[in-house]
């Protein structure tokens, strides 16, 4: 029993420690992108309504609903039940910064917040990179640089969303459960439920099945992690049943029929001209890590203008996006037995088959980017890990020229799109 205690409190002690940056480089590698993304969100807050602007709820740029995250704290429920948990207490913080200073405060609190996860975000690509594949500190931080600087981070880091919470959340649970699968062990099946069911889950509905593909490959048998894995769906189940009946209670809503609906709008809109491959390579690949170039475009029948994604314009952008593209394909074909790179490759076709087979939210797949693109870095790492020496060396080498060449467009549509919120909506 004592022996059973002890390694509960030891469980937990792990988790929590986990959560925050832990040794001098994670700290080091946390503020620098903390400074690196509050120095250009925070201008944003304060020339810029495009975060705060409550004229209008959502999809201002890129189909975000930050707005209506300021406001209520959630956006639709059918596609994120337990959300208003994680964000309405800033709300409410935020309500009384607002009142105690300026309406400003309470933005810059929630560009705070986000800033915070998708550094912190970085710091558990890191330390997967450094714990799990075991790859050397300095090529540790150029593959996560070159992360930090896609262009979901860039956005999200000053955007309240789900995706945002996604982004922290969905890095945490792969490192989490894969660092028990090294040491053959478990996680408690307790944090499986609570990071599955109530995060995961309760942020986006879909990403339930990603808390629950690690428990495929833990050291158990086969009739263990049967038992796991329904019992995670049960109890997911249960909540969204939870909410079903507050949703019919007090919001006269049926949370049910709602998804359906939501789920049907966003399957069946159209494609805007263009071909299903400009929308997966450019649009749902592409465009959440290296920027295409943005547009203003105006809603038929309203005046109010949004801020899009265009296509590429020239051939070195699809060069690069058909670059990264080989490198993942190489990583999984020189990996393909290795059992947390089959993790990796799981959670990443979840969204494949969501967004490209199944073609939900086909129409604007740029904004599901937070929910992959954390396996990107992963996959890299493996493949780094499995050349020999003299390929590694040119492997840096050429990976050194693909993260210049990042940062160089990533920055320069950045910027862009900076000039463009403020041409369009001026601060208030």
């Amino acid at each position: 029993m004592n022996k059973s205690i002890r390694f509960k409190i030891t469980d937990f002690k792990f988790l929590s420690k986990a959560l925050l940056p832990q040794k001098k480089e994670e700290k080091l590698l946390f503020f620098i992108l903390l400074l690196i993304y509050l120095s250009y969100s925070i201008y944003i807050a304060l020339s810029t309504s495009v975060i705060d602007n409550m004229s209008y709820e959502t999809d201002i740029y890129f189909s975000y609903d930050n707005p209506l995250i300021l406001k209520l704290g959630r956006t639709q429920i059918s596609g994120h039940p337990l959300l208003m948990l994680f964000y309405y207490p800033f709300v409410l913080i935020g309500n009384g910064l607002a009142y105690l200073v300026t309406f400003k405060a309470k933005t810059l609190l929630f560009v705070l917040l986000s800033s915070s996860m998708i550094s912190m975000s970085s710091v558990y690509i890191f330390r997967y990179l450094r714990e799990i594949i075991e790859i050397k500190r300095s090529v540790a931080y150029l593959i996560t640089l070159f992360f930090a600087f896609f262009s979901t981070n860039l956005l999200l880091s000053f955007t309240p969303e789900s995706f945002t919470l996604s982004a922290i959340f969905l890095a945490f649970n792969v490192y989490y459960n894969s660092s028990y699968i090294k040491k053959q062990k478990s996680p408690p099946f307790l944090s499986n439920i609570v990071l599955a069911d109530f995060i995961l889950g309760g942020i986006t509905l879909t990403n339930v099945a990603k808390g629950i593909v690690p428990v495929l490959f833990f050291k158990e048998k086969k009739i263990s992690i049967l038992k796991k894995v329904v019992l995670l769906g049960v109890i997911f189940l249960a909540i969204l049943s939870i909410v079903q009946l507050i949703s019919i209670v007090f919001l006269s809503k049926n949370f049910f029929e709602s998804i359906f609906i939501h789920r049907e709008s966003f399957t069946n809109s159209a494609l805007g001209g263009s071909s299903l491959f400009q929308m997966v390579f450019t649009h749902f690949f592409g465009s959440s890590i290296f920027f295409p170039p943005m547009m203003n475009y105006t809603a038929y029948n309203s005046t109010m203008q949004y801020i899009i994604e265009g296509n590429y314009s020239y051939w070195w952008q699809y060069t690069f996006v058909a670059l990264i593209l080989a490198i993942i394909v190489a990583s999984l074909v020189k990996n393909y037995k290795n059992p947390f790179l089959q993790m990796i490759f799981l959670l990443f076709l979840i969204d494949i088959i969501i967004h490209c087979v199944m073609k939900f939210g086909i129409n604007q797949p740029f904004i599901y980017g937070a929910h992959w693109v954390y396996c990107i870095p992963l996959l890299i790492g493996w493949l780094y890990n499995k050349l020999k020496e003299k390929q590694a060396k040119a492997f840096v080498v050429f990976f050194i020229c693909m993260f210049v060449g990042l940062i160089i467009n990533n920055l320069y549509h950045l910027t862009d799109f900076i000039n463009m919120a403020q041409s369009l909506y001026p601060t208030e």
